[in-house]
């Protein structure tokens, strides 16, 4: 009989954990929410069958740190999640700024899987607006980031992203963009032939164009409210005036912010930057 394996790591584990990070890596995760970052590494220690000593050794490493990275920060979990969301994208929102500027520039911040980069792929491709969108996908992880460039998605999340695309109204079937590989599915590569990826954090260093859309949905709830206002105002200066921002319907934008954006519907959480 197997017995279930638990680690309960103390605040003062965590805190060493997210100094040693900063300071050796500029890996910053000082401002997530506590209890889920608790988790997140309690999760990875069990699964790689570490102990917090082994973890401190291991994260010397580049490449590992690369790789702890990516499996900390939570990703999306299905394609065309929350179906509604994508409707309106489609028949509204995305129109609109495509008929105003005719051309779209898109941004998916700190992504840890691709499943919104692909929805947002498929999109485009069915409106035959994949020429008239620039993408730009950035994460805190190059293992993570190669994983999207290659279009991988785990098997296991097949079944509810059909569900979700049929709601969503989709042209075809959802079959038609991948092949099945091993225990993945692979989407076809032409998909994404106008993204750029890019490695970045929740500073956002990297020197991008004024966007159009941000896509940033189910991230700020793993954040505390100190690292939601600084995402939030980073973000209003990255988009042009009467830009978009769609966040996560359990999320919204905090009072703090209340003077850069107005809530153009808030039950779906979509927020437009008003100067």
């Amino acid at each position: 009989m197997q017995t279930s394996v638990s680690i309960d790591l103390g605040i003062r584990e965590i805190r060493q954990l997210t100094a040693f990070l900063k300071e050796k890596h500029g890996v910053d995760f000082n401002d997530y929410a506590l209890t889920s970052f608790k988790r997140r590494v309690e999760n990875f220690l069990i699964a790689n069958k570490l102990g917090m000593d082994m973890l401190f050794k291991k994260l010397e490493s580049a490449e590992f740190t690369d790789h702890f990275a990516g499996q900390i920060v939570v990703g999306a979990t299905e394609l065309f999640r929350d179906p509604t969301i994508w409707i309106l994208l489609k028949n509204i929102y995305l129109a609109n700024i495509l008929k105003e500027h005719g051309k779209a520039r898109i941004w998916l911040p700190m992504c840890a899987s691709g499943e919104e980069f692909y929805s947002l792929s498929i999109l485009l491709k069915e409106s035959g607006w994949s020429d008239c969108a620039e993408v730009y996908v950035s994460g805190i992880s190059d293992e993570t980031l190669t994983s999207i460039r290659n279009g991988k998605m785990k098997y296991e999340k097949l079944e509810i992203s059909v569900k979700n695309y049929s709601r969503f109204q989709g042209a075809g079937q959802l079959s038609d963009y991948f092949k099945k590989t091993g225990e993945d599915i692979t989407f076809d590569g032409s998909l994404f032939a106008n993204t750029h990826f890019f490695r970045d954090n929740l500073e956002f260093h990297h020197d991008l164009p004024p966007m159009h859309l941000i896509l940033f949905r189910n991230q700020m709830i793993y954040f505390n409210p100190t690292l939601q206002y600084k995402v939030c105002d980073a973000l209003h200066d990255r988009l042009v005036v009467k830009g978009l921002l769609f966040l996560g319907i359990l999320e919204e934008i905090e009072s703090g912010n209340n003077n850069k954006y107005v809530a153009l519907d808030k039950e779906e959480s979509i927020y437009q930057r008003k100067n």
